[in-house]
């Protein structure tokens, strides 16, 4: 079947978002062991305000489903903006973020499969840069399983985060550094790339072209540190902790909004990969994230037009069409 406008598979939407749902599933548990009640909460508003948004949209704007299969992206959606929270976040907040990245990013676009921009990704980016002091409560991991207040007010966390610098590399790649609820554990996180590689639901251009420009382009950008004594724990630490493990394999395999052919594919996971390390140090580690991925979104479709073009020279058009 296909979806605009970077869809072009066999397997049906329902197949492609059920799979990406039970990726999730590992940092979902992740997050509810680490921070409890909060997580609960937040993950089940999120998907459930997210499904209820899409739906009340589509009514009023006269948009009827075909009736074909239940819209499956809007749980996809609605959990991994959960996911990418951090655990103190009030439920207003996320509110905000959910009515932007359902209506906004994703319905005026014209629904699943047709919107340029990852909802989710540029919904955490709009609340980094209209509400960065209400995005900012994040919790050391295990402090308070069953804390809730935060939930119901703004409010900035004044827990201590554990140094990087003391944790262990086991600990690092567990989570245990704290940040979004779901973005920290990349074990967890990777073990999800694996199960959609494996069902052959994700592209692996452009999350190959992202995390090699960030593995190979981390001490070129950050040398004075990385190549000082210590300085290989701090490299560890960013891979793991900060965050770009959850954005190669939730964002830069997103069928919609990435190109769909290998060269446009790995050429826009270079660019993403290069704006995170410019951005690195100098914004929030939200922005970091998300800008680069809303950025590349954007250019999408000009990479795929000139991979396109340029796999056409001396080719038949059948060639093409599985390049």
């Amino acid at each position: 079947m296909k979806h605009a406008p970077f869809i072009h598979t066999s397997q049906n939407a329902p197949y492609i978002y059920l799979t990406h749902l039970a990726a999730m599933v590992p940092c979902v548990a992740f997050a509810v062991f680490y921070y409890g009640i909060r997580a609960i909460c937040l993950l089940s508003f999120c998907t459930l305000m997210f499904v209820l948004s899409d739906l009340l949209f589509g009514k009023i704007s006269g948009r009827k489903n075909t009736g074909e299969y239940f819209d499956v992206s809007s749980i996809e959606s609605g959990l991994l903006f959960g996911l990418l929270l951090p655990p103190d976040t009030s439920l207003v907040i996320a509110l905000i973020g959910v009515l932007f990245g359902s209506i906004v990013v994703k319905q005026f676009f014209g629904g699943a499969g047709s919107n340029i921009l990852n909802p989710p990704c540029a919904a955490r980016l709009f609340l980094g840069v209209c509400f960065p002091s209400y995005v900012t409560g994040y919790s050391k991991p295990l402090s308070s399983w069953f804390k809730f207040t935060t939930l119901l007010t703004p409010s900035v966390s004044e827990e201590t985060l554990p140094e990087l610098s003391e944790l262990s590399y086991s600990e690092l790649f567990s989570g245990l550094s704290g940040g979004g609820m779901g973005m920290s554990c990349a074990v967890l996180i990777l073990l999800g790339f694996v199960f959609m590689a494996a069902k052959g639901t994700i592209r692996p251009y452009a999350p190959a072209g992202y995390i090699l420009t960030i593995l190979i382009g981390y001490p070129v950008f950050n040398s004075s540190e990385v190549f000082a004594t210590g300085g290989f724990h701090s490299y560890v630490a960013f891979v793991a902790t900060s965050g770009v493990v959850f954005v190669a394999v939730f964002f830069m395999g997103d069928y919609t909004t990435m190109p769909s052919r290998f060269m446009a594919g790995i050429v826009a996971g270079i660019v993403c990969g290069l704006l995170t390390l410019i951005l690195d140090g100098r914004m929030s580690s939200d922005i970091m994230l998300t800008a680069p991925v809303v950025a590349v979104n954007f250019m999408s479709f000009v990479f795929d037009y000139f991979s396109k073009t340029i796999s056409r020279r001396g080719k038949t058009s059948r060639e093409v069409d599985v390049l």
